[in-house]
């Protein structure tokens, strides 16, 4: 009889557990509470008659250094929905044209249901029963896989005792995002800014689709004490910091603000340490948290919960 698999979050880790699990032969359903896939990936799409245009408001690349990424990246330049990004060492990629692009044809084959949040777990004999906020009744997988942030997960998964010392372990930077756009195509700026080991609230600035339409994020410090503060505000006081650089460069260019957008859990601080996987129920989780801050290692974070269920469930066979 066919396993029933639940993945909870369409990010990059929950979508590469189901691609492991696929290549087992067995199938799996994600489900998201959001609009779209992608999690901490986002891409924010500005429409004209014409074309479309985007802001890339979350990752802003990604890097591939193992053999399993690599051959998920290289296949993506092949089919042309990944693109190197700039003359970067070692190698920098984006979605091509957008982030989602990516997302989209890496996923094309798997059940996705967005805007669906799962609101209880608990086990079920040698079972996962799972609620959600659809359906408000309790449904029975042979097993779950968890990728939320892991502040999120320790609530979601709170009586799995073992994994939830695993959750805690992890820490996060929050990160505040602000979205905006030049009145026209600048000359004279470069396509990435990067003020990580300068004084001054930004962490880096970088163009979208591209060199008009722009995303800043502001330094980890700044963002955990200020993700509360007055958006006009935040607006005010990061446009004064990305002026400082653009009208050294271009003094005639005007700036145009789009939006804001705050991630709670932007980037992981430190890992978990402890198990994947509870020590008796197929449950696992996986994420940046347990692998370090980077899509890649998401990837083989959800690569390696899939593992670990596809034995699990071998085990309890």
């Amino acid at each position: 009889m066919p396993k029933k698999i639940l993945i909870i979050g369409s990010g990059i880790a929950g979508i590469s557990s189901s691609l492991k699990l696929k290549s087992f032969g067995l199938e799996s359903t994600i489900i998201d509470k959001g609009n779209f896939i992608g999690g901490r990936i986002g891409t924010r799409d500005i429409k004209s008659k014409d074309n479309s245009n985007y802001f890339f408001h979350g990752a802003q690349f990604f890097t591939a250094k193992s053999d399993s990424f690599q051959k998920i990246v290289q296949n993506g330049i092949n089919k042309g929905y990944i693109k190197e990004y700039g003359r970067f060492s070692p190698p920098r990629y984006r979605g091509y044209k957008s982030m989602r692009d990516f997302l989209i044809n890496l996923s094309h084959n798997l059940s996705i249901t967005q805007n669906v949040r799962v609101t209880n777990l608990k086990p079920h004999n040698e079972k996962i029963s799972v609620l959600n906020d659809r359906s408000n009744i309790w449904k029975i997988y042979d097993a779950v896989i968890s990728t939320l942030p892991a502040p999120q997960n320790q609530e979601l998964i709170k009586k799995f005792v073992t994994l939830n010392k695993t959750l805690k372990t992890a820490s996060y930077d929050a990160c505040i995002a602000l979205m905006f756009s030049f009145n026209k195509k600048p000359k004279n700026i470069p396509f990435f800014f990067d003020y990580y080991n300068q004084r001054g609230i930004l962490s880096w600035m970088a163009a979208g689709s591209n060199l008009c339409f722009w995303t800043a994020h502001t330094k980890g410090a700044f963002s955990n004490k200020n993700i509360n503060k007055d958006e006009i505000l935040l607006k005010d006081e990061i446009f004064q910091e990305i002026e400082k650089s653009v009208y050294q460069l271009e003094p005639n260019l005007k700036i145009n603000f789009h939006s804001l957008h705050i991630w709670k859990y932007a980037k992981v601080t430190k890992v978990c340490s402890g198990v994947q996987i509870d020590p008796k129920f197929p449950i696992a989780i996986a994420g940046d948290f347990m692998e370090g801050p980077n899509i890649e290692s998401a990837f083989s974070s959800g690569e390696k919960a899939a593992e670990l269920i596809f034995e699990r469930l071998r085990e309890l066979n």
